[in-house]
């Protein structure tokens, strides 16, 4: 007979704990059950943090994908406007460098041609004044022989003839003058002198009428000017005022006023005056208001006073109205240079 082990009180203390330590560890394994599922959940909310994030970010990307395709398309556009731009251009430039090439060509033709009516113009100036010599000469030599036989018509009538004469060669040194504008230069064209001097020299060139009172605004005393072609234009107007007034005795007024760039003639009459429908027709070639029976002229004063004025770079105007005389306003430029070549 076997004897059973007396049970110790140690063996009852493991007996009454040993439920208790299981307890103790099956709740330490459900605290560390539920911390893992918190550290799960955690986790899980941090993934879907995480992929919310991706999908923003996943949207945006998309975003800048669309606005560059965009941009590459605005590009694309870009280019080819810019291309076609390009090509709008170097036609133009074709085209600039055609008109060049013209003009040049139109340039050329020009030059030849008025180099031919300059040529014209001195032949035809020079070969038809000698036959007209021959006739005045002729008609003196008549006159001489025939003098017992002439009556008094035959000998107005040879005065009229050599009267014509006189205004065929005038005509002729005018339109000789008129084609050397702008293009003949000599010395008087670089002589500077004062306004002062210039108006004593017109005025004794002219030699006026002592009934005709000409006045010369003080002006004339502070300015320098280049002698030609400024006295021919000034003797043109003060001439025409004297030859064309209606009076023996008349009242002529020149003044001048200086600008920053360019002096403003004036030249006023108390002569008859032009009608506004003649302002135009005076300054054209051949134009006379008068019958030249009874004013002596080419025609040629106020349009190669223009021609002058215009080719140095001025601008010249006229006021007047019937019964109201006339003041001739032109401008002059203080750097004299004909158009197209540099002072």
């Amino acid at each position: 007979m076997q004897t059973q082990p007396v049970a110790t009180a140690e063996d009852y203390n493991e007996r009454e704990n040993g439920p208790q330590d299981f307890q103790r560890a099956l709740l330490n394994l459900l605290e560390d059950s539920d911390a893992e599922k918190t550290r799960l959940e955690m986790l899980q909310t941090a993934t879907l943090n995480i992929l919310e994030d991706f999908g923003e970010e996943k949207t945006r990307f998309a975003q800048v994908q669309t606005a560059t395709l965009n941009i590459l398309e605005d590009f694309d556009e870009e280019k080819t406007r810019l291309q076609q731009s390009q090509r709008i251009f170097l036609n133009i430039l074709e085209d600039f460098d055609l008109e060049k090439t013209k003009v040049a060509d139109a340039y050329e033709k020009i030059e030849a041609v008025n180099k031919e009516l300059q040529e014209f113009a001195y032949a035809a100036s020079h070969d038809l004044k000698a036959p007209l010599r021959v006739i005045d000469n002729a008609s003196k030599w008549l006159e001489e022989d025939l003098q017992e036989h002439l009556t008094p018509e035959t000998r107005e009538n040879m005065n009229l003839l050599r009267g014509r004469i006189g205004r065929m060669e005038k005509l002729l040194d005018d339109l000789l003058e008129y084609s050397r504008i702008g293009r003949s230069i000599d010395e008087r064209y670089a002589e500077i002198v004062t306004g002062e001097a210039l108006m004593d020299n017109i005025l004794g060139l002219l030699s006026p009428p002592s009934d005709f009172r000409i006045t010369v605004s003080p002006g004339f005393q502070d300015i320098h000017v280049r002698r030609m072609p400024l006295q021919q234009i000034l003797m043109n107007l003060i001439g025409n005022a004297i030859k064309h007034h209606d009076r023996k005795t008349g009242c002529i007024e020149v003044t001048v006023e200086e600008t920053d760039a360019h002096y403003a003639f004036a030249i006023g009459d108390d002569g008859p005056g032009i009608p506004a429908q003649f302002h135009d027709q005076v300054f054209k070639m051949f134009q006379t208001l008068k019958p030249r029976d009874q004013v002596e002229g080419s025609g040629m004063g106020l349009a190669m006073v223009r021609k002058n004025v215009e080719v140095f770079g001025g601008t010249i105007m006229l006021e007047s109205a019937a019964g109201k005389g006339s003041i001739f306003r032109f401008t002059w430029p203080k750097q004299q240079q004909t158009k197209g070549e540099t002072a």
